[in-house]
């Protein structure tokens, strides 16, 4: 995979921030869970645009369509759905974002080593495997250019600019990203969960 350059992404990362670190409404709801098979996933949602990304399957966890933003700072508020993040692909990765309370519930649920299926409109998909999971807390949860502490190294704070950068500037992956909660705070920090493809013969 190849990483690009942070030059001239600036304005980029900057249009970025207010969909991953604004403030997500606060209506907890149960997310469902998943008891199909990806064959069957794939016929309900089959289109006739064989190059439009329509589905994201785990297996035994989750099922949910794609959509795409309607806005910049668009996400969806449907249940068993995620949004696709527009500003992922001038990275030349693909990133889905899910609120916490509905759809990215299932992003919990997930873990190093989990495939993870991509299924287009034909009824194609492309596999993944979770490579790393990121986890970091704002430490001005309601601030969108707020600070970060990387959970995994507490000593280190990053600037939100940053984060975005080495979450969704590698070309090829796959990143599912959702809020963390904590203390009764829904954005309390960020969840997010790197994939890779998986080469078939």
């Amino acid at each position: 995979m190849k990483t690009l350059p942070l030059k001239n992404k600036f304005l980029t990362i900057f249009a970025a921030l207010t969909i991953l670190f604004n403030v997500l409404p606060a209506t907890p709801v149960a997310a469902s869970s998943n008891n199909i098979s990806l064959d069957e996933f794939k016929s309900i949602i089959s289109t006739t645009d064989s190059l439009k990304l329509v589905g994201l399957f785990v297996n035994d966890v989750m099922a949910v369509r794609v959509v795409n933003q309607s806005s910049a700072n668009q996400v969806s508020n449907n249940a068993n759905t995620v949004t696709r993040f527009g500003q992922a692909d001038q990275f030349g990765s693909i990133g889905l974002l899910a609120h916490n309370y509905l759809s990215g519930a299932h992003f919990l649920n997930l873990d190093i080593g989990t495939k993870i299926y991509l299924v287009y409109g034909d009824g194609s998909s492309k596999k993944y495997t979770i490579t790393d999971i990121k986890q970091y807390q704002a430490l001005s949860p309601d601030d969108p250019h707020s600070k970060f502490v990387n959970l995994d190294k507490p000593e280190i704070v990053v600037s939100s600019t940053n984060v975005v950068y080495e979450m969704f500037g590698t070309s090829d992956s796959l990143v599912l990203q959702t809020c963390i909660s904590k203390d009764g705070n829904l954005n309390w920090g960020r969840l997010f969960i790197i994939a890779s493809p998986v080469n078939t013969d």
